[in-house]
């Protein structure tokens, strides 16, 4: 075979000088190097650029410019690229440069974008200093999209932003503490509730600040929330006036940092509470005199009364009709009031004096027995004469497992067996 242009890969094709197979050769895997970093960008989202200080000429690679909205061939010149940041953002940027080029110190910021199709977004760009002979010669660099990430950050600042505003503002009475009952924060408004500093409050536990009865509840209250992971109910806490304000709360754990903490948050009901026994208190009440009335005596024999020791005295006012028809029903009411406090007067300390309906009084007396009913109509009876009108007098004592109503019956047979007496008629 002749040495002339013969392949030895087949007749009639001529192989390339050995120069130029080895640049063709370098040339394919120099494309296939870029195609599969262009990949990996792609997927990625990070782009890479360069610029020669030099010549001014600036290269990006696709995805840097799929990141801009533009062809992946396209490249811009420097003023170009500079013009897609915000005006704010390119005084830092360039700072960030000439420090670069100054003092060989890279940079990483994250930057407001604008696309050549006008679609805002966040970048992080990322530049460092490539020298020769000591000089800056080329800066290069990655560019990233990070706009899902910022708005991740922006969205978790400004609920944090809401929070605090809430925790601030909030007429709510809002605090987080441990499980173990120790304050951690405490907002304004629970402050002013219980009229102390936060200082005076963070640090200290719930109990501390409650009467002895709900501080001796506070134990239950925790071992719920940890069991359930919240719990809702009626708390008393002590302000600094010596005052008891009632708090409604509905409590949740949550938990920070692997820190099981409970967010706290309730109304101070005091105002509403004051005014619940106000009303109980007038419903449980008779208007005129000021005595309870029969809703009180259905409440005491709801509340253990029915099985209970207690004794009684039944009161029925003399010729009281009398006063009523020949004096007029004003002077009756100021009869009626005038005996009310005549009973009180010679009652014990924990008697309930009853206007059961009309003339007729009841006084009940708590874990009284029959000696001490006969001993209070007895001191009734000695001082009748300080009264503003005549009365008569009948005792009982409840036995548990006898109706009340038995009892009272009792009481009334005794009245009016002395009645009958009176008249004459025994």
């Amino acid at each position: 075979m002749s040495d002339h242009g013969v392949s030895a890969e087949g007749p009639g094709r001529v192989a390339p000088p050995a120069g130029e197979s080895q640049d063709l050769a370098l040339r394919d895997r120099l494309a296939a190097s870029e195609d599969f970093l262009d990949r990996i960008g792609q997927v990625a989202g990070v782009g890479g650029w360069k610029l020669d200080l030099a010549s001014g000429s600036l290269t990006w690679t696709a995805q840097t410019c799929r990141i801009h909205d533009l062809p992946p061939d396209h490249q811009p010149t420097l003023d170009e690229a500079i013009s897609y940041y915000a005006p704010g953002a390119r005084a830092v940027l360039e700072a960030a440069v000439m420090r670069g080029i100054e003092h060989g110190e890279g940079w990483d910021l994250e930057l407001p974008l604008t696309t050549a199709t006008g679609r805002p977004i966040w970048v992080r760009a990322q530049g460092a200093v490539e020298q020769r002979e000591g000089k800056a010669s080329r800066l290069v660099g990655a560019l990233q999209d990070i706009t899902e990430r910022r708005r991740d950050i922006d969205a978790l600042i400004a609920s944090e932003r809401r929070f605090r505003s809430l925790f601030t503002y909030s007429l709510g009475l809002i605090c987080t503490h441990d499980l173990a009952g120790r304050l951690l924060t405490v907002n304004p408004a629970a402050c002013r509730s219980l009229g102390l500093a936060a200082s005076e409050l963070i640090g200290r536990s719930v109990a501390e600040l409650m009467p002895a009865e709900d501080a001796a509840r506070v134990p239950a209250y925790l071992a719920r929330i940890r069991a359930r992971g919240v719990d809702a109910g009626r708390l008393r806490f002590l302000a600094a006036d010596g005052s008891v304000r009632v708090w409604q709360y509905h409590n949740v754990t949550d938990t920070l940092d692997g820190e099981v903490q409970v967010l706290g948050h309730a109304q101070d009901i005091t105002d509403q509470v004051q005014q619940e026994d106000r009303w109980r208190e007038w419903s449980l009440r008779d208007a005129l005199t000021g005595c309870h009335n029969r809703r009180y005596l259905a409440a005491f024999m709801d509340e253990g009364g029915r099985e209970g020791v207690w004794s009684c005295v039944t009161l029925d006012l003399d010729k009281f009709k009398l006063i009523n028809d020949t004096l007029g029903h004003q002077r009756g009411d100021e009869v009626l009031v005038g005996m009310a406090e005549f009973f009180r007067e010679h009652a014990r300390k924990n008697d309930r004096v009853i206007r059961l309906g009309g003339d007729e009084f009841l006084v009940l007396q708590p874990g009284g027995q029959l000696a001490d009913a006969q001993r209070m109509a007895s001191g009734l009876e000695a001082a009748a004469a300080s009264a503003p009108c005549g009365f008569t007098a009948g005792v009982a004592e409840h036995v548990p497992g006898r109706t009340v109503e038995a009892t009272l019956a009792d009481a009334d047979k005794a009245l009016y067996a002395i009645r009958k007496v009176r008249r004459g008629l025994g």
